[in-house]
C-alpha cells in the first residue's frame, strides 16, 4: 500500500540527507474517535468482550469520516490507518465498532504497521517515524528524526524498516541500532517484507530492489522499466509489483530470490481518470491469493496466475489494502472509508 500524498502532488524533489534517529516527542494531542460508518452500532456495543476479527460476511464500511486516507494495517484485532489531510492515525475492531483516534495534529502520516500492542507509522512532512500504544491513550514515541519525507513502513522481527521520498533513503532500526540501506537521488517509495527480506522501490534505477537481513546482501530483483513499478507485496516465496501508465495496468511476480518475472494480469484501464493510483493503488498477498486495488473495484487472483474475480465493485477509488486469515481491508481514497470484505 499503499500513496495518497504523492497522488495529491507527484514530484521529485532533490535529495538532501538529513538523519537523526532516536529520542521521544511529545504526548500527542487528544482526538475524537470517528464515525463507524455502516458497521452497525447497534451491533458492536460498548459492554461486553469485544468483537471477534472479521466477522463481516459481506463488503461492509468499518469507519467513516475521512479525508485522505493513505496506507491500512492489521495486527490480530485492529485495523489502522493513516490519514494524510486530517494528520490523524486511527483504529477499529477487525469486528467493527467505534473508531478510535490513536494520535491526532500529526504532519500528513503516511505508511503505518503494528505489532505486539504498538503501532508504527511515518510524517511525511513531519519527517519522523514514530508510534504509540495500538489500544491508545499512550504517549507518542518518536523512533526516527529528520527523515525529510518519511512515506512507507515495515516490520520484520523486531527491526523497523522505512523509506524516505525527500531524503532519497531506506533505513532501518533494531534495538537502537540505526542502519542505511540505501540513499539515491530520487525517491523510494512502497517498501514490504517477509521474513528476512525486505523489498523496496527505487525510483531512480525505475526497480525494486531486494534486502536479505540474515547475509546482509542487496540485488535488484526487478529490473527498471520506463517508469517505477507503483506496488508491491510479498509472501516470502515471491514478490509482486504492480506497473501502471496513464491507460493500463500490469501485475507480475518473481521468485524472492530472483529471477523471470512472469505477468499474473493486465487491463486496458479503460476507465482511467488521470489520478496517480486510479487504475492500480494496492497490493496484498496472503500466500495463496493476491488482492489488489483500482478501477474502483477490489480483486483478488491465485498467486500463480488465473482469472481474478471482484471482492468489491463500485468502490470509491479503493487504495491501500490489506489481508488476514479471514478477510480483506482496503481504505476508499475518494470518500474517507475502510472497509472489510471475506476473502
Amino acid at each position: 500500500m499503499r500513496r495518497a500524498g504523492i497522488a495529491t502532488c507527484l514530484v521529485i524533489a532533490a535529495c538532501g540527507a538529513r538523519t537523526d534517529l532516536g529520542g521521544k516527542s511529545k504526548l500527542g494531542d487528544a482526538g475524537l474517535a470517528s464515525d463507524a460508518g455502516d458497521a452497525g452500532d447497534a451491533d458492536f456495543g460498548d459492554a461486553g468482550p469485544p468483537p471477534p476479527p472479521c466477522r463481516v460476511t459481506a463488503p461492509t464500511i468499518l469507519a467513516s469520516g475521512g479525508k485522505e486516507i493513505q496506507f491500512v494495517g492489521l495486527d490480530d484485532d485492529d485495523v489502522f490507518w493513516t490519514d494524510f489531510a486530517l494528520g490523524t492515525v486511527s483504529a477499529v475492531a477487525k469486528g467493527g465498532g467505534e473508531a478510535r483516534v490513536l494520535a491526532a495534529g500529526r504532519e500528513n502520516p503516511s505508511g503505518v504497521a503494528a505489532k505486539d500492542g504498538t503501532v508504527y507509522w511515518t510524517e511525511f512532512n513531519g519527517n519522523m517515524v514514530a508510534s504509540t500504544p495500538a489500544a491508545g491513550g499512550g504517549a507518542i514515541t518518536t523512533i526516527a528524526a529528520k527523515q525529510d519525507g518519511a512515506y512507507d513502513i515495515t516490520l520484520s522481527g523486531s527491526t523497523i524498516y522505512w523509506t524516505t521520498f525527500r531524503s532519497c533513503t531506506v533505513s532501518r532500526i533494531d534495538e537502537g541500532k540505526s542502519t542505511q540501506l540505501d540513499k539515491a537521488k530520487q525517491p523510494f517509495s512502497d517498501i514490504a517484507s517477509a521474513g528476512s527480506l525486505v523489498f523496496w522501490i527505487s525510483f531512480e534505477k525505475k526497480s525494486v530492489e531486494r534486502y536479505d537481513a540474515t547475509s546482509g546482501a542487496r540485488s535488484t530483483i526487478v529490473n527498471g522499466g520506463t517508469t517505477p513499478p507503483f506496488a508491491i507485496a510479498t509472501d516470502g516465496a515471491s514478490l509482486y509489483f504492480g506497473e501502471t501508465s496513464s491507460s493500463a495496468t500490469t501485475i507480475g511476480s518473481v521468485p524472492a530470490g530472483g529471477g523471470a518475472a512472469t505477468t499474473l494480469f493486465s487491463s486496458d484501464c479503460s476507465e482511467d481518470s488521470g489520478l496517480v493510483g486510479t487504475c492500480l493503488a494496492g497490493l496484498a498477498t496472503d500466500g495463496a491469493t493476491l488482492y489488489f486495488t483500482g478501477e474502483g473495484q477490489v480483486r483478488k487472483m491465485p498467486v500463480g496466475g488465473g482469472a481474478s474475480v471482484v471482492v468489491a465493485d463500485g468502490q470509491a477509488r479503493p487504495y491501500s489494502v490489506a489481508v488476514d486469515e479471514s478477510c480483506v481491508y482496503w481504505s476508499n481514497l475518494g470518500d474517507g472509508t475502510v472497509w472489510a470484505a471475506p476473502k
